[in-house]
Formats: C-alpha cells, structure tokens, sequence
C-alpha cells in the first residue's frame, strides 16, 4: 500500500523551497505546503502519472494565488516591505532530498519583486529549480511558447541585475566582516571604503519602534541613497544601540543561505543586516527590525 505521507515527505523540502521563495514569507509558505500536504491525503491519486509535477503545480499555482491578493495587502504595509529573513527550515530530515533546497538571498527575493506572480514563478522554476519548458508548461497550464516568453520578459526585466545571482561566498563574508568592524570602530573612512558611491539602504519595521535613551528610533519609510548619507545615518545610529540599549550585542548568522550580522537586546532580535556586494564593494544593504519577521531568530541568542 502507497504511503502518502512518506511520498510527501520525500518533496517536502523542494515545495517549501518553492513556496518561500515565490512569497518571501515563511509562515505564508508553511501554510501553502501544508495546505497541499491535506489537499494530497484526500486526493485520489490513483491517477497521478508523476507525484512531483502535481505537488510543484499544487504548489506553485496556490503560491501565485497568494502574491495576487498579497500585492493588494502589501499597499497599505507601513514603509518599506522587505521579504522574511530565513535562518532555517526544520522541514528537511533524512528522507528529504537536499538536493531540492534552494533559498535565495534578500537580495534577490527584493529583485523578484519587479515580476509579476507568473512570471516570478516561471523565472524561478527555469532558473533556479532547473525545469524545462516542456515541464514548466505542465506547471502553469500555459504553453511551452508561451513559457519561453514569460521566461524572457522576466529576464529583461531584471535587465543586468540579474547577475546577482552569482554569489563569491568568500568574497561576502569578507565584505562583511569589514563592514561590522568599521561599524563597530565606528571608522567613517573605512566604512566608506566598502559602501559603493549608489549605494541604497532598504529597512522593514513594519511600524515599530525602539526606545533607545529616550528617542523613539524607527526605521526610514523610504530608501537611503547615496554613499555620504548612507554612512552618517549608520555612524549616528548604531552607536545609540551599543551605547544604550540593555544586553545589546551582535553576531554573525546564515540567513538566507549567507552571512548577515544580527544583533540582540538580551535574548531578543533587534535588527538583521544583509548585504549585497557587488565587485569588492556593498551595493546594497537591508535592515530587518520587524520583530514578526524576525521572531524565529530568538533562540539563537546567547
């Protein structure tokens, strides 16, 4: 007898994979895989020539249904919306394929947001998951022409940016560590020397606020351009933290599959920095102090 929670299981970490990184949201992504697992158990499958196409299409199509109506929720989002950092997934075990893991940086989760739901799909299954037309034709009820197209629409609107998908792990984690130190030391010369001249910061607060000495300090509505106004907003900030917040301190942690710098008042998070270099230099960064975005990073805290 087939048993289809086993079968499950084995795609269980490709289906979150997918999910996640259409949305940028791990709670939203759990409760599609989820919803999938029950919608497979009451299923007839008796029919079911290939078990991991129907998952990926029951997946995928439930994933681009969310983003159309979540494009309308996010308008009335306060400040900027910045994709949910991932640290982990505790759905991969030993009868998982890692194979199928794939997380994508903050970064390019923020790159995909220029796509619409179907093409983000059809750009990250031919890309990323590797499929072929033929396949991702099956997947989202349109033809393997038709695919193609999708495919380079999306391409031509991610323009050059779409080099970025290319990660030097070595090279970031370098770029990071200076990064932190000058922060740190708070050295403006050597700060400057790692930001890039266009450099543009992106910071989710989702609302909230700290208070820090008094001051309530929240996160900017709009994006920071520009590497002198970037720098100082930095050097003016950070310190407040170091210098007042109870317990602050902060470390390095894999997010989303690469070094970011994390920092904790006590034993909760406070704010996720993540990086995107470009050449030798930090072309962008992100700041996440959403504590709902960042509440799965708690226990990590020493």
């Amino acid at each position: 007898m087939v048993n289809k929670d086993e079968i499950f299981r084995e795609y269980k970490s490709l289906l979150f994979s997918i999910a996640y990184n259409m949305l940028g949201q791990v709670a939203a992504a759990e409760d599609i895989v989820q919803d999938t697992f029950v919608k497979w158990l009451e299923a007839d499958t008796s029919q079911v020539r290939q078990t991991k196409a129907y998952l990926v299409k029951s997946v995928t199509n439930a994933s681009i249904n969310y983003l159309q109506s979540a494009r309308i929720r996010r308008e009335s989002y306060v400040g900027i919306w910045l994709p949910e950092p991932l640290h982990q997934y505790d759905g991969r075990d030993a009868q998982t394929k890692f194979e199928t893991w794939h997380t994508l940086s903050i970064g390019i989760l923020v790159l995909l947001e220029k796509l619409s739901p179907v093409e983000r799909a059809v750009f990250l299954l031919r890309e990323i998951f590797s499929y072929d037309y033929a396949e991702l034709a099956e997947v989202v009820e349109k033809s393997a022409d038709n695919c193609r197209q999708i495919c380079k629409r999306a391409k031509d609107s991610l323009g050059k940016d779409a080099r970025r998908f290319a990660v030097d792990i070595k090279v970031h984690e370098r770029i990071l560590q200076h990064f932190m130190r000058a922060i740190e030391e708070g050295h403006v010369d050597d700060l400057v020397q790692v930001l890039k001249e266009d450099i543009v910061l992106l910071g989710d607060g989702g609302g909230t606020t700290f208070a820090v000495n008094g001051q309530r300090i929240t996160a900017t509505a709009n994006p920071i351009y520009g590497v002198d106004k970037v720098s100082r907003l930095l050097l003016k900030i950070v310190p407040k933290f170091d210098e007042h917040l109870p317990g602050f301190h902060r470390t390095i942690v894999i997010a989303n599959n690469l070094p970011g710098i994390i920092s904790y008042a006590g034993t909760q998070p406070v704010a996720l920095v993540s990086i995107e270099p470009e050449g030798d230099k930090i072309k962008a960064i992100y700041v996440q102090t959403n504590p709902e975005k960042l509440k799965r990073f708690v226990k990590l805290a020493v």
